[in-house]
């Protein structure tokens, strides 16, 4: 939060008139294991191939694991996106690859845990969250809990539209 505050100020912006929306992948462990590596390991691994080093640096992850991935057997001959392709088998050595703290910053587990997870991001300063990576039906149980937990008037100050 504090690099987009301090870049609008640099570009003559004001702040507080910035709105940060999270891009936060909500994946419930409603959802079937093997549909669930296909959007968290899967997904990730994806992201990997086509800009692997912008994420390293962005997320200050470490290079040497990024490289450790790119030269796998198996990823240097994968043809093609691996959450849309990969067989669940292929999706858990790609899974041994990752660290789990690279997974970690989407929302998972139960309804009550994921909505705790999406609260964190206005903790951390975010003016909404998009919830991505699941189907509205996936997110469903999601939104009922957030909903019945939803706190009464802290954001009646914003507009609901990202563009708004």
């Amino acid at each position: 939060m504090k690099t987009v505050k301090d870049s609008a100020e640099r570009a003559g912006r004001d702040p507080d008139k910035v709105r940060v929306w999270s891009c936060f992948a909500t994946i419930g462990d409603h959802i079937p294991e093997d549909i669930r590596l296909k959007k968290t390991v899967g997904r990730l691994a994806t992201y990997l191939q086509g800009y692997g080093d912008l994420m390293v640096t962005t997320n200050n992850w470490d290079p040497a694991v990024l490289q450790r991935f790119r030269d796998d057997e198996f990823i240097k001959t994968f043809r093609g996106a691996l959450d849309g392709i990969a067989t669940t088998e292929q999706l858990e050595h790609v899974a041994t690859l990752l660290p789990s703290e690279w997974l970690e910053s989407a929302a998972s587990g139960s309804p009550a845990e994921c909505v705790a997870s999406i609260r964190h991001q206005f903790d951390l300063g975010c003016d909404g969250v998009i919830m991505h990576g699941a189907s509205p039906d996936d997110l469903a149980p999601i939104v009922r809990e957030y909903r019945a937990t939803r706190p009464v008037g802290v954001f009646d100050h914003l507009v609901a539209n990202p563009g708004g």
